[in-house]
């Protein structure tokens, strides 16, 4: 009998301290100089004020999430 392996999900799962989502509920983000816009999946949008705004950029980037400055 075969059996799928299941698809490592642990960056659906990951939180940046602080940061009150999941890397999974995130669809795209704005960053200003101290403060990020997201679109979360669900369709709200919010703004967060992140102490450390460039480790929280890389945690946005290490889980793939969507840079609208890029488009």
């Amino acid at each position: 009998m075969w059996f799928r392996r299941r698809k490592n999900n642990k960056a659906a799962h990951s939180t940046y301290p602080g940061f009150p989502y999941h890397a999974g509920e995130l669809s795209a983000y704005l960053a200003d100089l101290h403060y990020f816009i997201i679109a979360l999946k669900d369709g709200q949008v919010i703004h967060y004020y992140p102490e450390d705004s460039l480790a929280f950029h890389d945690w946005l980037i290490e889980h793939k999430i969507r840079d609208v400055n890029n488009y």
